[in-house]
């Protein structure tokens, strides 16, 4: 059983690792600054950013017009395979205000 289950997760990361861009929203990391702390009164102010998951971005026709994956299911149409997915589906960037 852990061939095919290696397989499946192959499989997706051929899907992301080959995915459009999208352009209809930018990808602007917002700022966050933390500290890293060595001791009492030893800590260092560092700048990084924040970074969305793909799930919570739209993952969308190269057209803009329809979703390649809505609930728990891709879209047959668009997506009748990893290979055939990764050129028809663009991931836009975030909305982190929203």
């Amino acid at each position: 059983m852990f061939p095919a289950v290696a397989l499946l997760a192959l499989s997706y990361l051929a899907i992301s690792y080959g995915q459009q861009v999208g352009t209809l929203t930018a990808e602007n990391h917002p700022k966050l600054s933390i500290q890293q702390c060595t001791g009492k009164n030893q800590c260092q102010t560092q700048q990084h950013s924040v970074v969305l998951d793909s799930n919570w971005r739209w993952l969308h026709s190269t057209s803009g017009s329809n979703n390649c994956y809505t609930g728990n299911t891709w879209d047959t149409s668009l997506c009748p395979d990893p290979v055939t997915c990764s050129k028809n589906c663009a991931l836009d960037g975030a909305d982190y205000s929203g």
